[in-house]
């Protein structure tokens, strides 16, 4: 069993207001100004953030920049295709309270995985997802199962050497090289070792 993050960050979409209230609900967005139907299952959450990048908003809260991993770059990528023109909507809950973030109009298709919070969050919530999420642009610690191999000896003007047998495939003595359409290549290699 995982362990719960002390945070959430939960997207949803705009949704029908036909389909029934097992599908959806009904909320006031913030932004827009406006009563929208959100599908109650969130489209994307926590777990499916790679990295964050907070920054100070005008207003004195917090906006963040979330990069998503694959999975979530794929689902933001074909909500933003079929679902253009309706809202985007981020609540981001803590222990302490659940708010409204953001909502946004999808306007264009989003394929870099890349989603930004303008503004909204506080300062408890922004310390909570620096401690739940790597920064985007530090420095990636090296895993030593990561560690790059042993490289082969490079020669002038960087390239590498690749040690080979050249005597089993050519031997520039001899005048006869092996047939391709010989079947006994390997008694022609050995011919032209000797």
């Amino acid at each position: 069993m995982t362990k719960k993050s002390p945070i959430s960050i939960r997207i949803h979409t705009e949704a029908n207001k036909n389909d029934s209230d097992t599908f959806s609900i009904p909320v006031n967005l913030i932004y827009q100004r406006r009563q929208a139907y959100l599908s109650k299952v969130a489209d994307i959450s926590e777990r499916m953030i790679e990295r964050i990048l907070p920054f100070p908003a005008k207003d004195g809260t917090w906006g963040c920049v979330i990069k998503l991993n694959p999975m979530g770059r794929i689902r933001l990528e074909n909500m933003s295709g079929t679902l253009r023109g309706s809202a985007l909507v981020i609540f981001v809950s803590t222990e302490a309270s659940r708010h409204q973030v953001a909502d946004m109009i999808i306007d264009r298709v989003v394929t870099d995985g890349v989603i930004t919070i303008p503004r909204g969050l506080t300062d408890i919530e922004v310390t909570l997802l620096r401690k739940e999420f790597k920064i985007l642009g530090e420095e990636v610690k090296q895993n030593w199962r990561d560690k790059p191999k042993d490289k082969p000896p490079e020669l002038p003007g960087g390239r590498f050497e690749t040690p080979i047998d050249r005597n089993a495939v050519f031997n520039p003595i001899s005048s006869q090289a092996p047939s391709r359409n010989s079947r006994n290549s390997a008694l022609d290699l050995q011919r032209l070792r000797d």
